[in-house]
């Protein structure tokens, strides 16, 4: 029977892709983990640093013996040693008593404040006088102020920068426990449709989608899996489909955007173990023919066929997926604040994605609309950014404050 297009919402759409769930966890070395979600919290299994140490080079000291120090009022210590680099001092501090101490070292015994350097002058013998008055705590890292034993310090889901990584190596971890990589298989179809590196014969074009959608999709973190090009034929579609499925979390169809063949990708979908159709076209611009479904754990994704609808498509709908089958819970583009320069129509009750060009002025950034049909890639390439012009609008004017959605 024929399937009837029902435009869903951008946000009903989102709100179906929400409820995907984390893919299982695996332990990966820690080199390997920049770019991965973690996949439970990480508690600190110490203290970190472990040891009061000094944020500066100068003098480690009782704060109660400094207490009111200045430079016509010094305070005149007896330095009993040097605190070693690398090793704890062999030493403690009482009344009246310092210790010359490097940025880094651990402070000895007694001592709970460093009175800086510049803030110290030579006394003769031992004697050193501090011209600087100390609280308790200045210019030093307490023994638990990075990291403390038991608590929480990177959240599940956690996407792990360089800085995690480090504060991973700090507290000794080789490996770590991360979601899976989705796995993505990524079909294109049409009879014009010829391998990229073919000469295209009169009336054909070469296969940009696979590698423009599989570039995005490695940039999400996601294992890629070209399935190759395949005509525009129920059978051999259905054949395909259903043979990703065995090796995949994430099935993207791209093309077959005609309502003929919009219409088998739907029945293919179904047709498929446990297909469950969920959405059939979305109020968006570009990309209306966007098609979901599910078939058991795997996700199907129809994307249009032209390359500008696929790749804003793939943006909005497919990348906040990838974010939550690897367990990520925000849903946070980047972005700037930018003044439209022109003036762009829209239709009301659908979302439109509007590609600009970024660029700064003394005010702060501008987008300036770039004007391209959805079958060119160079419209995208041109742009730095999408704004977006909600449902009930029937378009942005010039000079309005818009958020431009970076295209990194």
């Amino acid at each position: 029977m024929k399937s009837f297009l029902t435009l869903k919402s951008v946000d009903e759409v989102l709100s179906l892709v929400e409820t995907g769930a984390p893919l299982p966890a695996e332990r990966v070395p820690l080199d390997e983990c920049a770019g991965r979600r973690l996949a439970a919290d990480f508690l600190s299994p110490e203290d970190l640093p472990g040891f009061a140490r000094s944020t500066v080079d100068g003098y480690a000291v009782r704060a109660r013996d400094v207490f009111g120090a200045q430079e016509g009022s010094p305070a005149l210590l007896e330095c009993v040693g040097d605190c070693p680099m690398g090793r704890a001092p062999d030493f403690s501090l009482g009344e009246g008593q310092t210790a010359r101490i490097l940025t880094g070292g651990m402070l000895p015994e007694g001592a709970d404040c460093v009175v800086m350097v510049e803030y110290s002058r030579p006394a003769g013998e031992r004697l050193v006088e501090l011209i600087r008055s100390q609280a308790p705590g200045d210019h030093v890292l307490e023994r638990d102020e990075d990291a403390s034993a038991g608590s929480v310090l990177i959240a599940e889901g956690t996407y792990l920068r360089s800085q995690e990584i480090g504060l991973l190596a700090a507290l000794g971890q080789s490996e770590v426990l991360v979601s899976r990589r989705p796995r993505v298989s990524i079909i294109s179809t049409g009879d014009e449709v010829v391998p990229f590196t073919q000469k295209p014969a009169p009336g054909q074009v070469r296969d940009v989608n696979s590698h423009s959608l599989a570039a995005l999709c490695r940039s999400a973190g996601a294992e890629v899996r070209l399935e190759g090009l395949v005509r525009d034929d129920m059978a051999a579609l259905e054949a395909a489909v259903r043979d990703a499925l065995s090796r995949a979390d994430v099935v993207l169809l791209s093309g077959g955007s005609s309502a003929g063949m919009r219409d088998h990708t739907v029945d293919i979908f179904r047709a498929m173990p446990e297909g469950r159709l969920l959405v059939h076209g979305v109020a968006i611009s570009p990309g209306k023919p966007f098609i979901l479904a599910r078939s058991g754990a795997v996700w199907l994704m129809g994307l249009p066929g032209h390359v500008s609808s696929a790749l804003v498509c793939a943006r909005v709908f497919l990348l906040p997926l990838l974010r939550r089958l690897q367990g990520g819970r925000e849903n946070i583009a980047p972005g700037v604040t930018a003044v439209l320069s022109r003036a762009v129509a829209s239709a009301q009750g659908r979302r439109d994605y509007i590609r600009v060009r970024l660029s700064r002025n003394g005010n702060g950034w501008e987008a300036e609309p770039v004007t391209a049909p959805s079958g060119l890639i160079s419209g995208l390439v041109a742009a730095d950014a999408l704004v977006v012009c909600p449902e009930n609008s029937e378009g942005l004017y010039a000079g309005q404050e818009v958020f431009a959605l970076l295209l990194e």
